[in-house]
């Protein structure tokens, strides 16, 4: 029966064929956006894993993150906080300049779309070194001297600027005084930044950085406030975020008794911001599956529209094969196991052209920004089991049709 089945599903050709491209189509679009879903989501696990630990000290109460200054005496007092210091592994100090210091370099002009930025930021090379960030990942040039006016710059600046970015161009960075009033900042170096998985639509920080008396200096020279630190980022030895809130509660509680008295702090983990961007990622991820849902439920529809037309032109044949000795249920599996086929077929075509595009995005135009896609036997067989649920679906009615056929009023024509 079932290889009966298989060629009456193809007795007419091109309806059989366009019902099961209809149905591809759907299943294309499940398959890669199940697959960029898994990208970005071990992606985010990634950059989950390799922030746990990471705390991030800020000024309390303050409008901007420029604004943030903390004393440089801080990181002293942090190691002797009760039930903290003893369990910092490592530490790291950052100065960050305001926006308007590079301003001019913004936007999509300048950069990739509207609300992309470029911001300045201060760090001590010895202290960068032990913590492994930006200084450690240099791909191209050199890491900055100390009390320069060099600075080494994100390595996506390569392909997302719109000004010049090569080793020796220099970037003009407007002060506090006026347009008139700027300094330039050679690029020495490109240090390896990855995209953290967020679609492209989503805008995007670039950081450069330079030596923390470079930026005091041009403070000076606007008039801002210098020796103080914007963050400070503390690196504990825990496995979980929890342990690590733990001790965001404690800086966060010793600091509201007054512990750093006459500043105020606040801390948090970083591992926070990739947990809250995954579960906002989420919901589009939700929403993409429902349009993905309802084109296959669309291309389903040309299933059951094409077993119809077909049980409806060989009801004599129904009736024929009933009079032979066929029961209802062979009939009604008959009609099921040839919706079955174009289903299945379906789901190839569905596979073989998602791949194809999922190939095309990896190779630089991903819809999920540097995340790569990721096939998965679970996509496969969410794949498939759809194209069997759309199968059955599309069958069941045209398979009840024909199983209900009276031989002697068909053939008698009436």
């Amino acid at each position: 029966m079932l290889r009966f089945s298989i060629k009456n599903a193809f007795r007419k050709k091109s309806t059989a064929i366009l019902a099961s491209i209809g149905v591809g189509v759907g299943l294309m679009l499940v398959f890669v956006i199940g697959a960029f879903t898994a990208g970005v989501t071990a992606q985010f696990q990634s950059n989950l894993a390799q922030t746990i630990g990471i705390v991030e000290v800020l000024e309390k109460d303050v409008d901007t993150r420029t604004n943030s200054h903390l004393p440089l005496s801080l990181p002293d007092e942090l190691f002797t906080t009760p039930n903290v210091g003893d369990f910092i592994s490592q530490y790291n100090v950052e100065v960050q300049a305001p926006f308007f210091y590079t301003s001019n370099y913004s936007g999509e002009d300048q950069l990739r779309i509207n609300g992309d930025l470029l911001t300045l930021k201060a760090i001590n090379h010895t202290l960068d070194q032990l913590w492994g960030g930006p200084t450690n990942n240099i791909i191209q040039g050199r890491v900055f001297e100390p009390d320069s006016k060099e600075i080494i710059i994100d390595s996506r600046l390569l392909t997302d600027a719109q000004f010049p970015v090569g080793l020796g161009d220099a970037l003009g960075v407007k002060l506090d005084l006026g347009d008139v009033n700027k300094s330039s900042l050679t690029i020495v170096g490109v240090y390896q930044q990855d995209d953290i998985g967020a679609p492209p639509f989503v805008p995007k920080e670039y950081y450069i950085y330079t030596d923390i008396s470079t930026l005091w200096n041009f403070f000076n020279i606007s008039g801002l406030e210098t020796n103080s630190y914007t963050a400070i980022e503390l690196l504990f030895n825990v496995e979980t975020t929890k342990e690590t809130n733990l001790f965001v509660d404690r800086i966060n509680t010793y600091s509201n008794d007054g512990g750093y008295s006459p500043i105020f702090v606040v801390a948090f983990a970083l591992a926070a911001f990739f947990e809250n961007f995954e579960s906002t990622f989420a919901l589009f991820d939700g929403f993409a599956a429902i349009i993905g849902f309802i084109t296959v439920l669309a291309g389903g529809m040309a299933i059951i529209v094409t077993q119809l037309m077909s049980v409806t032109a060989r009801m004599k044949e129904f009736a024929i094969l009933k009079s032979t000795g066929w029961k209802n249920r062979h009939i009604f599996l008959n009609v099921i196991y040839e919706s079955l086929t174009l289903g299945l077929l379906g789901a190839l075509i569905g596979l073989g052209l998602g791949t194809l595009l999922i190939l095309l995005f990896s190779s630089g135009g991903s819809p999920f920004g540097g995340a790569s896609a990721t096939i998965t036997t679970g996509g496969i067989i969410e794949v498939i089991a759809y194209a069997l649920g759309l199968g059955i679906i599309g069958g069941l009615y045209p398979g009840i049709k024909a199983a209900r056929v009276r031989p002697v009023v068909v053939l008698k024509g009436e």
